[in-house]
Parts: structure tokens; sequence; C-alpha cells
């Protein structure tokens, strides 16, 4: 977070964790979206490129922290 990388959108996720998704901030848009927890100071790179599946309705691929991993829906990245 010291290089302050450009945030492109946050949400609050079924388990009420804030997660603020923002691009890299030396390698921009051609590397994955990164989900940031501030609350649990944890922070990981998705499998996505864009927002859209993510803060769909359907909840299918929301992701949250478990045990200080990220899951994308039921899966761990």
């Amino acid at each position: 977070m010291s290089y302050n990388p450009t945030e492109y959108d946050r949400m609050t996720n079924s388990k009420g964790q804030e997660i603020i998704f923002v691009e890299h901030p030396t390698r921009g848009d051609e590397y994955p979206v990164i989900a940031v927890c501030h609350e649990l100071k944890l922070a990981c790179a998705t499998d996505f490129f864009d927002l859209d599946d993510m803060m769909a309705d359907h909840k299918e691929y929301e992701p949250s922290f478990e045990n200080g991993k990220l899951l994308i829906g039921e899966f761990e990245q």
C-alpha cells in the first residue's frame, strides 16, 4: 500500500468484510486485480482482470478472506 495503488472500487461482502479492489502499483492493468481488506491487514492478487464477476449480484465469485487466505466464491486463490 506504500506505493499508493489506484483504487478501482470497493464492496462489503456477505461476511461484512470491506474489500477494496486496487490496481497493481507498478504493473498496472497487466496484472490481476488485487483485493485488500484493511481490517484484517490482508491483500492478495485475484485471478480476475476486471470486477464484473466479483461484484455481481449472484455472488458466485464474491471475494472474502478466511484464515488469512483469499477465497473467491468457495475457492482459494
